[in-house]
């Protein structure tokens, strides 16, 4: 997939429509300059045919270090021939989205379709063949909204599907009406995105297909996602975590991450990540994991 400024002819957008990000500005107004050049190229490119807009990050993560590999139902249903995952694997992600409909003239209000895949690498693990251990699958519908508040910028709530594709033993997944809100202050991003999580039936056969296979997700990722993004010149910081509010039994995650560029094109950034829910899995096990790798398109 191409970048939309590579797609779209100088008649439809020219260089000139585009807030420049001059060298020396200040962060809070590179900061605005990079989220309206954003929203133009978006505005245009929906136009185009051919064209997939990038959703959340798409990046290559070659090297993923966790302290504690999940194993549980893979090592309970193999058994003695089991040989184990190792610690260091790649991680990679895939995320675009389509816009279906403009409802206003001003585009302040815009509805998406989305969708992401989130691949878990077993490529230095020869023993089991360089496995694909685990894929989460994310379908969205989102009503994306600018109403041009002081206190809050920008407005989503999307219709989610997560799942890992998985069978019985092996299946997780969930459905959440997510709302989102985001606040421009200065040089950083505060954004809050709590659910909802639409119920799902629950019986006593675990080999039901139709059971819930993570009933208590919530109680290790909690009901919400809340975000920092701070701008240093060319680099970013990112604090995302969750937590379930719990004081007689907290748990939740924190992930960190720092991003810098590596080409006008290409960003390297340095992640963090401790607690729970790094991937659907492994949703209810401890770990710690740090990650390098290269992002082809951000946030901003």
């Amino acid at each position: 997939m191409g970048h939309a400024t590579d797609i779209i002819s100088n008649e439809d957008l020219k260089n000139s429509e585009l807030p420049t990000i001059h060298e020396g500005e200040d962060d809070a107004t590179a900061l605005m300059h990079a989220m309206q050049r954003k929203d133009i190229i978006e505005e245009k490119a929906a136009g185009l045919p051919f064209v997939l807009l990038p959703h959340r990050p798409n990046y290559v993560m070659p090297f993923a270090y966790t302290d504690r590999p999940y194993e549980d139902p893979y090592a309970e249903f193999l058994q003695d021939e089991w040989p184990g995952f190792k610690k260091l694997e790649s991680i990679f992600q895939i995320s675009v989205k389509y816009q279906l409909a403009q409802l206003d003239e001003a585009n302040k209000y815009r509805i998406y379709v989305a969708y992401t895949n989130k691949s878990y690498w077993q490529v230095y693990n020869e023993d089991l063949s360089r496995p694909f251990r685990e894929t989460n699958h994310e379908p969205e519908l989102i009503l994306q909204m600018s109403p041009g508040w002081d206190f809050v910028n920008r407005v989503t709530l999307s219709l989610n599907h997560q799942s890992n594709g998985q069978y019985q033993g092996f299946s997780r997944s969930w459905n959440r009406v997510i709302a989102g809100f985001y606040h421009v202050e200065g040089d950083s991003v505060y954004g809050i995105e709590p659910w909802w999580r639409l119920p799902e039936d629950q019986s006593d056969d675990p080999d039901d297909p139709k059971d819930d296979d993570n009933p208590d997700i919530y109680k290790y990722v909690g009901y919400a996602n809340f975000i920092w993004y701070k701008r240093f010149g060319t680099q970013s910081l990112v604090l995302t975590f969750g937590n379930n509010l719990d004081l007689d039994e907290n748990k939740g995650w924190q992930n960190i991450e720092w991003n810098f560029p590596l080409t006008p094109r290409l960003r390297g950034f340095i992640q963090w990540h401790e607690g729970y829910g790094h991937s659907l899995i492994e949703y209810n096990q401890y770990q710690r994991r740090l990650g390098v790798g290269i992002k082809i398109t951000d946030y901003l």
